[in-house]
C-alpha cells in the first residue's frame, strides 16, 4: 500500500489526537505491515504489551521517544523525512505507544490452544484455616497472629507474616545454598468465612476472598508471570514489560502488563468473569478473544460458552477486599449465598416467599449477628443461629 509521507503524517496525527474514523484505524493496520513500516514497529516491540499510552510509565516513554528519534534519524533520505520529523516530534513517545497498541488488538490470535495455558484444579479443604502449602509439600496454617518470617527454606525468598491476614514475599541475601529450584510453587487455600492478602515475589497484591485459592511460583523467572487461581480473586500486578502476567481459571485465561482487576469462578450463576478497574487486559477463553476496559466485565456463560461483555462498578464488585460486603439489588438466594461465603456459616431459609425479593446493603466489617438483625427487619422474618448454622424463618 503506498502513501505519501504527508499523507501518513495526517494519519498519525488524527490517531494521535482521538479523531481517526474506522477507515483510519484500518489504514493505519496496513500500513504498519509493509516491510519498512515492520522495521519501525520493531523498535518498539520491547513495549507491545502496553495498551493505553495513560498506563506507560515515565521511563517507558522516554525510551520510546529516544528509540524513535535515532531510528527516523537513521532512515534513507533523511533530509525528505526531517519535515515529517518535525510534525510529529512532540507525538513521538506516543507515536511509540499506539504502534505497541495496534500490535497489541491486531495480533494474530490463531492456535489459541497453542497459546493456552493447563488450567490445574485446586483442592480448597473444608476446614477452619487459611492454608499455605509450600514447595516441598509441607503445609502452614496462616492467620494465628503471629508475625515475622514464619518460613524461609525455600531459597534466597523469604515468607513473611505481617499480620493476621496478610503473607509478604521477598528476596533476601544469605550465605547459606538455599537457592530456590526452578518452578517451585507454593498454594494458599482460603475456606468460606476467611480472607487473606498476599505479596508476592514481583510485587504484585492478591487479595483472596472467601472459598478462593491461587497457586504460584516461589519466584517469578524470565518469560511469563503465571498463577492458576479458584474463587474470588483481586490483583493489582506490578508492571514489568518484558514479563506479562497471566491468570488462568479453569475455562478462562486472563493476560495482563500492570493494572488492577478481579476473577470470579464462583459459578453462582452459571457464569465466570474478569472485571477491570484499572488498566487494560485481554481474556481468552477458547478461541475467543476480549479486550477489556476499565469498569467492564468480561463474562463467560458455563452452560452456552459465550462471552459477554458490560458495564459495572469495579469499585463496587472489588470492595470485600477492604473488609466491605457491599449487596446491590440482589436476590436474596444470592445474598444468603454471599453471607455463608462471608461469614462461613450455613444458612437454611425457611421463609420461601423471600428468596425472589431484592436486596441491598453495605456492611463495614460488621459480625454475623448485625449483618442478620439488619436484614432481617427489613424483611420483617426471623432468625436463629445453632452453632454454624443459622435458620431464617417467619
Amino acid at each position: 500500500m503506498n502513501h505519501t509521507s504527508g499523507n501518513i503524517d495526517e494519519l498519525l496525527i488524527r490517531i494521535l489526537d482521538d479523531t481517526a474514523m474506522r477507515a483510519d484505524v484500518r489504514m493505519f493496520a496496513e500500513w504498519i505491515r509493509a516491510e519498512e513500516n515492520r522495521k519501525y514497529f520493531e523498535q518498539y516491540k520491547k513495549i507491545w504489551h502496553t495498551t493505553t499510552g495513560v498506563q506507560c510509565d515515565d521511563q517507558v516513554v522516554e525510551e520510546g521517544w529516544q528509540d524513535y528519534k535515532q531510528f527516523m534519524l537513521a532512515l534513507p533520505e533523511r533530509k525528505k523525512r526531517m519535515v515529517v520529523l518535525r510534525r510529529v516530534l512532540r507525538y513521538a513517545a506516543i507515536v511509540a505507544v499506539i504502534l505497541s497498541c495496534v500490535y497489541f488488538f491486531l495480533k494474530p490470535t490463531g492456535n489459541m490452544d497453542d497459546q493456552a495455558i493447563a488450567y490445574v484444579d485446586i483442592t480448597i479443604p473444608n476446614e477452619r484455616g487459611v492454608m499455605l502449602t509450600l514447595a516441598d509439600g509441607e503445609k502452614v496454617v496462616v492467620g494465628n497472629e503471629k508475625r515475622g518470617v514464619i518460613y524461609e527454606k525455600t531459597g534466597n525468598v523469604n515468607i513473611k507474616q505481617e499480620g493476621r491476614n496478610e503473607l509478604v514475599y521477598e528476596d533476601v541475601e544469605t550465605s547459606e545454598n538455599r537457592d530456590v529450584k526452578e518452578g517451585a510453587m507454593n498454594e494458599i487455600t482460603v475456606p468460606a468465612g476467611e480472607r487473606i492478602s498476599i505479596i508476592l515475589s514481583d510485587g504484585t497484591k492478591v487479595w483472596l476472598n472467601s472459598e478462593s485459592a491461587i497457586r504460584y511460583p516461589v519466584r517469578f523467572e524470565m518469560g511469563k508471570r503465571v498463577v492458576t487461581v479458584k474463587g474470588n480473586v483481586y490483583f493489582e500486578v506490578t508492571k514489568d514489560v518484558d514479563r506479562p502476567f497471566f491468570v488462568v481459571m479453569k475455562d478462562m485465561e486472563t493476560e495482563v502488563l500492570g493494572t488492577s482487576f478481579e476473577v470470579n469462578t464462583y459459578g453462582d450463576r452459571g457464569e465466570i468473569y474478569m472485571a477491570l478497574v484499572e488498566g487494560s487486559v485481554r481474556v481468552r477463553s477458547g478461541n475467543h478473544v476480549v479486550i477489556a476496559k476499565p469498569n467492564e466485565q468480561i463474562a463467560l456463560d458455563l452452560g452456552s460458552r459465550e462471552i459477554s461483555t458490560k458495564e459495572v462498578d469495579a469499585a463496587r464488585l472489588v470492595a470485600w477486599k477492604d473488609g466491605v460486603l457491599v449487596i446491590k439489588n440482589e436476590p436474596f438466594a444470592d445474598v444468603i449465598r454471599k453471607l455463608e461465603r462471608w461469614f462461613g456459616v450455613e444458612i437454611e431459609n425457611q421463609c420461601l416467599h423471600s428468596s425472589a425479593l431484592l436486596f441491598s446493603g453495605v456492611f463495614e466489617r460488621s459480625e454475623l449477628e448485625i449483618v442478620l438483625q439488619t436484614i432481617c427487619a427489613n424483611l420483617n422474618i426471623n432468625y436463629m443461629i445453632d452453632g454454624n448454622r443459622v435458620i431464617l424463618k417467619n
